[in-house]
């Protein structure tokens, strides 16, 4: 890796560690706090919404100035964030919807300079690699966080809880200071080009099913953001364990995406894909059936490949998918038409759990399963673009026999 691509990945490090400390004890802090459920799907509904709206604005504010600003906003705001629960303390639960709309507009800000600037600093060829080595790194600060603040927090309640946002708030303000160091966009400014992208969408039939695949994927998304957390925190009854068994989920996560960076090519990877997603919902139909630690923990544990090999998967997918695009690819339209994609299902999928929640509760864990099983879908949108590769081989091997 050349170094500016080491510097982002160190970056993205110290926000991840920040993040996986924070963001998983968050939802429990919120569950204990209120004790419903609804309090955490407010929250991360308000998020999503907010983070669409974010991502938005720093894909205009990248256009005219630089990528790097929308990437510093993104993780000074989230600093920011994190010092406001830390002064709110037992009263947080009291504004899921105040908090909700910070912490959203932080993270559409960070993760619109982020994208855009992998797809800046690694090229074609290297970028599967380099996301599967970031989904590692990340695997490995999902492993060694959640088990630091699970003990502190284990130790000193809920004033645990407070010196593990405030650890997270220094790793933020590193963060911070080592993205001043990221090379500057040189090339020319630009307006957004979202209506060019949008014609592009009607000609190049190939990328509407794309940006549907991301719809499929948020409304799994949308619960797996809160509701993993609180079941096991409900099965084991205690933070401590909450944060040790994060050692075992996020080595499943290094070896997964290990396994994806060496050995998952492109031929490979439709099957990949077909493959996980069975695996992730047969493993959901034990925990719907009997929900007790061994359930949960399978269920978890693939719960990890699964966002370690389809996400990245899918995600190389839109890369390419992108490519031939003019305007080296409408990188950040195309990042803008993802985030809105994404969050439409997320935001779906978090609406239907809190109206299941408020009236027929014993529903929401058929509707966790209905959300994995759409999953397939995106196996047929990948086999898709293989299908074409071998079309065109085909014709071109037929030509030149000719």
């Amino acid at each position: 890796m050349s170094p500016s691509q080491k510097l982002l990945l160190s970056i993205h490090a110290c926000f991840g560690l920040a993040t996986t400390m924070s963001g998983l004890f968050l939802n429990l802090y919120l569950w204990r706090l209120s004790n419903d459920l609804t309090v955490n799907a407010s929250f991360i509904l308000v998020t999503f919404f907010f983070g669409t709206v974010s991502f938005a604005v720093g894909a205009l504010l990248s256009k005219k100035t630089d990528r790097i600003f929308s990437f510093q906003i993104g993780i000074g705001l989230t600093a920011l964030f994190y010092l406001l629960v830390i002064l709110l303390q037992e009263k947080t639960a009291s504004y899921p919807m105040v908090i909700g709309i910070l912490n959203g507009t932080a993270t559409g800000f960070y993760w619109l300079g982020y994208l855009v600037l992998i797809y800046d600093l690694v090229d074609n060829q290297s970028r599967s690699q380099f996301m599967g080595k970031q989904m590692a790194v990340f695997g490995l600060v999902n492993t060694l966080g959640p088990a630091f603040a699970g003990y502190v927090i284990s130790s000193l309640n809920f004033t645990g809880y407070n010196l593990v946002f405030s650890l997270s708030l220094l790793l933020f303000f590193t963060g911070l200071i080592l993205s001043l160091r990221l090379p500057k966009d040189t090339s020319p400014k630009k307006p957004l080009y979202l209506r060019l992208l949008w014609r592009f969408n009607k000609r190049k039939t190939a990328l509407k099913p794309m940006w549907f695949g991301w719809l499929i994927w948020g409304t799994c998304e949308g619960i797996l953001a809160f509701y993993p957390t609180v079941i096991l925190f409900m099965t084991v009854k205690n933070e401590f364990l909450v944060g040790i068994s994060s050692i075992l989920f996020g080595t499943v996560a290094i070896l997964s995406s290990l396994w994806h960076s060496r050995y998952n090519n492109r031929d490979r990877e439709p099957y990949t894909l077909l493959i996980v997603w069975l695996m992730y919902f047969l493993a959901c139909i034990p925990m719907i059936l009997t929900m007790n630690i061994w359930t949960v923990f399978i269920f978890l544990i693939v719960n990890e490949i699964s966002k370690a090999l389809i996400g990245v998967t899918y995600f190389s997918f839109m890369f390419r998918s992108i490519k031939d695009l003019p305007k080296s690819g409408l990188r950040t339209e195309s990042m803008v038409m993802r985030e809105i994609m994404l969050n439409i299902g997320r935001l779906l999928s978090i609406t239907t759990f809190i109206l299941l929640y408020l009236v027929a509760q014993e529903l929401t864990i058929y509707f966790f399963l209905f959300a994995i099983f759409i999953q397939g879908l995106l196996f047929k949108i990948l086999s898709v673009e293989n299908v074409g590769i071998m079309v065109r081989k085909k014709i071109k091997i037929y030509k030149s026999e000719v």
